[in-house]
């Protein structure tokens, strides 16, 4: 009887060490957790063009989303993916919507509260900084645009998301800088006027 308490009171202290990934994937609806090669594989190139290790990203499928989502849970950076958008994409495709995730960490988007027009700001941040990465991999800017044929055409005041032309326009500027057509502004060092 003493060991079967013993048992039982170490139970908890087990199933409280579990991946906090799981649990999030399992909070928005995730039904698989099967390790995919090529969503961790593209991943790392997307990573490779801001000279970023893997190791600090997890890539997870999620079953409950329309492609993939940025997101930070308990300390750890996301990437989420759903499992059939993955395997049904084109690789520039899949490539540009990694990377449009991955710039919103490397944009620090990852915090919630935003109104709708930050919102949308930060959504062109993230279509830059993936035009620029799909540059930098080698993606022509057709194949860096073909993901917009999806988006919204009209008036995005209501939207999270700004509407195709404004998301074009990101793109293209991001995918520019990334392929030298235009030169990157550095920003000025700020100093304060105390």
């Amino acid at each position: 009887m003493k060991k079967l308490i013993l048992v039982l009171l170490f139970v908890p202290l087990i199933s409280f060490g579990q991946d906090d990934g799981y649990e999030l994937c399992y909070k928005i609806g995730n039904k698989s957790f099967n390790t995919n090669t090529e969503a961790t594989k593209s991943l790392q190139k997307v990573l490779s063009v801001a000279n970023l290790k893997t190791n600090r990203f997890v890539i997870l499928p999620c079953n409950n989303i329309s492609n993939a989502m940025a997101s930070v849970y308990q300390g750890f950076r996301y990437i989420l993916y759903k499992e059939s958008w993955m395997s049904k994409s084109d690789y520039w495709s899949k490539m540009a919507v990694l990377a449009h995730e991955v710039g919103h960490h490397i944009n620090g988007h990852t915090l919630v509260g935003y109104s709708l027009q930050e919102n949308r700001k930060i959504e062109l941040e993230a279509d830059d900084w993936a035009g620029y990465a799909m540059a930098k991999m080698g993606a022509s800017l057709a194949q860096t645009l073909r993901i917009t044929s999806r988006y919204q055409t009209g008036d995005d005041t209501y939207s999270t998301h700004p509407n195709r032309r404004k998301r074009v326009a990101a793109l293209t500027a991001g995918w520019n800088k990334g392929s030298g057509k235009t030169t990157v502004k550095i920003p000025e060092k700020y100093t304060p006027n105390n």
